[in-house]
């Protein structure tokens, strides 16, 4: 064990005169506490580069403090805790976390308890011996685990004297000897630093002159087991961290993560609408061309999602990392960085979606579209055009403003964009010449109001703006945007490789027997499977938001919480939702279709429909959770496996081999997209999620 000589009882040779007689007076903290040190030992700062200080009666107080202050300012020693993180299973390193919490609940006790608490410290150490030798842990983690076995050990020993106090107030002394051979008056003494291993305890057998004995109320052992931990601690806080990390209200949770999804919900659901109403207007124009007005509607639609929607709106999923991990680590400034960085970004991209939207006549052309169709699809994208940089504004701004848990004024400004283009849309479309041109004239204009509805909001309180937009800095901007398109391009990736499985999916329904009814059946499938997606995606959000928050934080902990509470409230809500559908499955597709064999058909159907509901539930709450943490391309491999490599194939063969025609289609991309959940609960489930609150440091730094 430390051991404390002393050459007499009234320790004459002891504390600082003992240094001075050496002839260390002069010398700097560290040198003399190095020489007042077992004869051999390596330099004292060499020992504090590893977390190493001192100990209490080896230097003075004036010395430890200046040793402190040298090992907060040593590089080396930052990220401790971080290392010790990185060797460790998430199983270990909780046990780890709960080990030091344990013996941080011991300081508590009142000091007429010192037996109990030496009984817990036993325990305590008993049970990090147990866990030692039953995992193959590294050196890290074995050094961290004999940290707290030496805080344990001491405990004890802290107990043991203030028992004895009451009946004995003799010095607690053993015989030992000096270096020689002389025997010498020894007493056991606190630690100061408990970072050293218990190898390094053996070996330092330090023999220095007794000190007088200290009460349990001047023993701050909790202080020093935290600084053993990072001796950054005072400047990131982390023991406050791992106190608030020990209980997480998982109610509060659950209700934090519903009052930001209920409103993400609303908007989305009302960001959806807008296409609908054009198609509705469309629809109900008294023209022989409406079949073909409809037709060229639902195709330039589907071509400004696949190439306009999804990859603007993909690249900017960097922004759910980015902004909610920024805004978590309290640097708000830097989201208008950000912001300025995707605007860039998206900018350039602006370049090739605005061709290939131009040419979408072309294009459909080309793919073997009838003409008058392609000419139509081709008309009504090139007057929403105009629009396209205006919604990219809007979804820039819209992350910037949810990072921040500032999700209503979103609902408002839809509704606002749906009024125009419902009021505009009737008036253009059935009261002027402009007809099918009208309808698309109102679209276009309702897109622009989405960005303009931030001005009077933002002018309203200008607080609301000025906390994190810190002025155009366009250097700073650039130099974030490898960042940004390391995040941005996998994230297009993810959101593109599902989209684009449905649209093959649908080409392959246009091949199957009897396709007229397919395709109808087809179609309300893919309407009732987005209406339901609009509410998964508003906890995906929540979700994404939450978790960025606290990773950024530096609330582990809570950000694993909240991920999981996602994905339960995300099954739960689905199951609710397949009730729902499954009572009124023959109801539902006459919104849709007249057609009686096309609607008994789809009944059918939305039975397969349930099951990809539910996987599709919890597929978007973990691919928000990989967006919070910064794991896009994780998602876009997962997608990329489930979709096209299980999925579609799996659902062709179902079809065309096994004659089960849209149901077989179906079917197959649920086994896909539950291969996909399989594979990233994995993946969460196995989440370190201490190193994605390290690496959100390091990414928002």
């Amino acid at each position: 064990m430390l051991v404390a000589s002393a050459g007499d009882d009234d320790g004459s040779n002891g504390g600082e005169s003992g240094g001075d007689s050496s002839g260390n007076s002069g010398l700097p903290a560290h040198e003399r506490c190095s020489r007042s040190t077992a004869a051999g030992r390596n330099d004292h700062l060499t020992r504090q580069k590893h977390g190493q200080l001192t100990i209490d009666g080896v230097c003075t107080d004036a010395e430890t403090g200046e040793l402190r202050a040298a090992s907060k300012g040593d590089e080396q020693t930052r990220g401790q805790l971080s290392g010790v993180q990185d060797t460790c299973s998430e199983k270990e390193h909780s046990a780890l976390t709960r080990a030091f919490l344990q013996y941080g609940s011991l300081q508590s006790e009142p000091k007429s308890h010192g037996a109990t608490a030496g009984s817990n410290a036993r325990q305590l150490q008993s049970g990090l011996h147990q866990f030692q030798s039953s995992h193959g842990a590294g050196n890290n983690v074995k050094k961290k685990l004999n940290s707290l076995q030496d805080a344990a050990y001491w405990r004890v020993r802290t107990s043991q004297s203030t028992s004895d106090e009451s009946g004995d107030d003799s010095e607690t002394s053993s015989s030992s000897y000096s270096s020689s051979g002389s025997p010498v008056k020894t007493a056991t003494i606190p630690i100061r630093s408990l970072s050293f291993s218990v190898a390094d305890r053996v070996e330092s057998q330090l023999l220095v002159p007794s000190q007088p004995r200290r009460t349990r109320e001047e023993l701050p052992l909790l202080g020093p087991l935290a600084r053993s931990f990072d001796p950054d601690i005072e400047s990131r806080g982390l023991l406050a961290e791992f106190k608030r990390e020990a209980c997480v209200d998982t109610k509060a949770e659950v209700w934090k993560l519903l009052t930001l999804a209920y409103p993400v919900t609303l908007a989305y659901v009302l960001e959806f609408t807008p296409e609908l109403v054009s198609m509705t207007l469309v629809g109900h124009l008294d023209s022989p061309l409406t079949k073909q007005y409809l037709d060229g509607v639902a195709l330039s639609t589907m071509c400004m999602n696949l190439t306009a929607i999804g990859v603007g709106f993909g690249l900017a999923t960097a922004m759910d990392t980015l902004c909610s991990q920024a805004y978590g680590a309290g640097k708000s400034q830097k989201l208008g960085i950000y912001l300025q960085s995707g605007l860039i970004v998206l900018g350039l991209a602006l370049i090739p979606v605005l061709a290939i939207n131009w040419y979408t006549e072309a294009i459909l052309l080309l793919i073997g579209q009838p003409a008058q169709v392609a000419k139509f699809a081709g008309r009504f994208s090139r007057i929403l055009l105009a629009g396209i940089p205006a919604m990219y504004v809007y979804e820039m701004v819209k992350k910037v403003m949810q990072a921040q848990n500032v999700v209503l004024p979103m609902v408002y400004i839809a509704v606002i964009s749906n009024l125009v283009n419902l009021l505009l849309g009737v008036y253009l479309t059935f009261f002027t010449s402009l007809g099918f041109d009208g309808a698309a004239i109102a679209r276009l204009l309702s897109q622009v109001v989405l960005p303009l509805c931030f001005i009077p909001y933002f002018i309203s309180d200008p607080h609301l703006s000025t906390e994190w937009w810190p002025g155009w800095q366009l250097q700073e901007a650039v130099r974030h945007l490898s960042t940004f398109l390391r995040l941005g391009l996998p994230g297009a990736a993810m959101m593109l490789l599902e989209w684009w499985s449905f649209e093959i999916m649908a080409a392959f329904v246009g091949l199957l027997p009897h396709s007229v009814v397919a395709i109808s059946v087809h179609s309300v499938l893919v309407n009732v499977s987005t209406f339901a997606f609009n509410f998964f995606l508003g906890i995906s959000v929540a979700a994404n938001v939450l978790v960025g928050n606290y990773t950024g934080s530096n609330k582990p902990l809570h950000a694993k919480t909240a991920s999981t509470v996602g994905m339960i409230l995300s099954v739960s809500l689905s199951a609710v939702i397949a009730v729902l559908v499954i009572a009124t499955r023959y109801a539902i597709p006459e919104i849709f279709i007249n057609d009686a064999a096309s609607i008994a058909m789809a009944g059918h159907a939305l039975l397969v429909l349930m099951p990809y509901q539910m996987c599709d539930a919890m597929n978007a709450v973990m691919q928000g959770v990989f967006r919070g943490t910064g794991r896009l391309m994780l998602g876009a491999y997962i997608n990329l496996f489930a979709y096209f490599v299980v999925g579609l194939p799996f659902g062709v063969y179902l079809a065309f081999r096994m004659d089960m025609g849209v149901e077989g289609l179906w079917l197959g991309l649920t086994a896909g997209i539950f291969v996909g959940c399989v594979v990233s609960l994995g993946k969460i489930y196995g989440t370190n999620w201490t190193s994605m609150a390290e690496a959100a440091r390091v990414r928002t730094g």
